[in-house]
């Protein structure tokens, strides 16, 4: 058994750390991108040629100004703005390009910065010439098109759960400011789904009926029956009906394309929804009295927004996007205000010559954002008079953001575990063979090497995206997931535990207590062992300090205290490493030199 943490030549510390430092993989450069957990990583590789920087930053002027709660940390090609070249986005099987709509100019100005500061509303003479030509992709179900009984099921299900307490405000990181969403929101969808924006991981009550069944055996109460998840995903297989009829209603024949079934297929993307993203917003005057005000929405005055400018992330590529939403008035005997069309959602082009769209929103009306439209437009919403729920069905990527996934990632991990640990006893021992076989030697430090890289790997993305996640958002948040979420981040947390004892492990394969003798019979990890090393740790060490600073802002003394962050996972002083890495680090560093000396002075 191995020693406590003190015995490899350092203390366990338990104060302040210090500032972060930027500490890029051995080999590679500072100026490599940065996963999401925040520590460096090479970027897979060069950009070719000067052309692609001056569209890349060409693309990022255009829309820097756009991002907003509701957008993403993650990277999205898009169209760029006007005078550059346009990226090609591709279809999800990787053979059908995405080029951006045509734009459109105002035949009343005279200059395409003109044109692009105007906004065109229903019923503005040049309104339909300009959304069939620039706003392809961009469609409204009056109310009628979907059943009474669909309206009264869905209206019913979002004051359901209202009542239980279901929605609540993210809190969001863009750059180094963290703020709460003016809107609070609640993620529905299949088993083991997350979604991920603006560095916050999400996840979905599930609505299958196996997990609503031990909702209600957990005692979190999924209201009355039938149960608001189960209406909210007949909502979704009724929009992924109605979805896959505009799609086919709004295909393009064109020359090039004869429109057989798969290209069609390619063309229109998925509607096969698998999450219902669920807003519930405040009527005007209410929420500009919030602790979290709404802002005016500044490029073209329209007014309090929402939700500002953005364009949906973490969606797989050209699906389509469905939102069906339903407004409330607490001044009439009828809540549900069947009515009103107070609220509007906002569209813009990203060419610098298309004039924006103001589009009003009759309740329980539904839009869609369908292909790549969602590619080429941001789209923002604008506060109206009532409360509104919006639902808003989504595609979302499943590569990354399910259990399955991560569970995976864990097993394989957690698997190399027992060889790293025989490897731990060989180096402690020094035995002979290692010193007396270059051959040998050599073999151990290339598998180390290999172990160390995929279980640093591991442990920093289990940790950083989905414990601390999960835990950001409060106990509040855990208890509301007891009936899946919270089970399943105790796996996580368990398989997290045995990697960070296989990281010691890997530290113990490291040591070098003082400089062997001359005769070469202790065993000498090579220098890229020691680098390697060196950033896993130090990149750890780093996503912990920015995750902790993250915790600690003001942002979330908005919220009450039992949706505040909590500090886990745990330590403890029998944890196989302390939480505070710096010291271990510096230990590293020592042994690194005193290697190198040792192999020096056997040449």
């Amino acid at each position: 058994m191995l020693a406590p943490p003190s015995s490899l030549g350092f203390t366990v510390a338990r104060g302040p750390t210090r500032a972060p430092r930027s500490t890029p993989r051995p080999g590679m450069s500072k100026a490599h991108k940065r996963p999401r957990d925040g520590a460096a990583r090479p970027a897979g590789a060069r950009e070719e040629g000067r052309g692609k920087v001056a569209t890349f930053f060409a693309a990022k002027k255009a829309r820097r100004k756009a991002e907003s709660a509701g957008g993403d940390a993650r990277e999205k090609k898009r169209a760029p703005g006007a005078g550059s070249r346009a990226v090609e986005a591709r279809s999800p099987r990787g053979k059908i390009p995405s080029r951006p709509p045509p734009s459109y100019r105002l035949s009343t100005c005279e200059t395409d910065d003109a044109s692009a500061a105007s906004v065109l509303r229903p019923g503005d003479d040049e309104y339909e010439p300009c959304v069939r030509r620039a706003y392809a992709g961009f469609h409204v179900d009056p109310p009628e098109t979907l059943a009474r009984e669909t309206h009264d099921a869905a209206a019913g299900a979002f004051e359901s759960m209202r009542a239980l307490g279901m929605f609540h405000r993210d809190v969001l990181a863009a750059g180094n400011v963290v703020s709460p969403t003016f809107v609070r929101r609640v993620l529905v969808g299949e088993r083991g789904m997350t979604y991920h924006y603006q560095k916050l991981r999400i996840f979905a009550h599930s609505w299958h009926e196996q997990d609503i069944s031990a909702r209600a055996r957990s005692g979190v109460s999924s209201g009355p029956d039938p149960s608001p998840l189960r209406v909210v995903r007949e909502l979704n297989e009724t929009l992924k009906a109605r979805s896959a009829r505009v799609l086919k209603q709004t295909r393009v024949t064109t020359r090039d394309d004869e429109m057989t079934s798969s290209h069609a297929s390619r063309h229109d993307g998925s509607c096969d929804f698998n999450v219902a993203l669920i807003n519930l917003m405040d009527a005007s005057a209410a929420a500009s009295r919030s602790d979290v005000p709404l802002k005016d929405e500044s490029r073209y005055g329209m007014g309090p927004t929402s939700v500002s400018w953005h364009s949906d992330s973490s969606l797989q590529p050209f699906s389509t996007v469905a939102v069906y939403h339903v407004c409330f008035d607490e001044r009439a005997k009828n809540l549900q205000k069947k009515n009103d069309s107070s609220w509007h959602v906002a569209l813009r082009a990203l060419d610098g010559r298309t004039p924006a769209l103001r589009v009003p929103l009759p309740s329980r009306a539904t839009y869609y954002m369908l292909r790549d439209f969602n590619a080429h437009h941001h789209h923002a919403v604008l506060a109206g008079d009532t409360r509104r729920y919006s639902s808003t069905h989504r595609v979302a990527v499943v590569d990354k953001d399910t259990f399955d996934h991560i569970q995976r990632v864990c097993v394989s991990a957690v698997r190399s575990l027992p060889e790293l640990r025989e490897m731990a006893a060989k180096a402690k021992s020094r035995r002979k063979e290692l010193a007396t076989s270059a051959e040998h030697g050599d073999a151990f430090s290339a598998r180390l090497a290999r172990l160390t890289q995929n279980l640093g790997d591991a442990h920093r993305e289990v940790e950083f995206q989905w414990i601390r996640m999960f835990w950001l958002q409060g106990e509040e948040h855990a208890r509301a997931h007891a009936a899946y979420w919270r089970e399943r981040i105790g796996e996580l947390t368990q398989a997290w535990d045995a990697m960070e004892l296989g990281l010691r492990w890997a530290l113990e394969c490291l040591r070098v207590d003082g400089v062997p003798g001359a005769t070469g019979r202790g065993f000498l990890p090579n220098r890229r062992n020691y680098d390697l090393a060196l950033y896993v740790f130090s990149a750890v060490a780093e996503a912990r300090e920015a995750h902790f600073k993250r915790a600690a802002s003001a942002a979330y003394a908005k919220l009450p205290e039992t949706q505040r962050p909590v500090r886990k996972p745990a330590f403890a002083e029998t944890s196989p490493l302390p939480e505070n890495l710096r010291p271990a680090i510096a230990a590293l560093a020592r042994w690194k030199t005193r290697a190198e000396r040792a192999r020096a002075g056997e040449r």
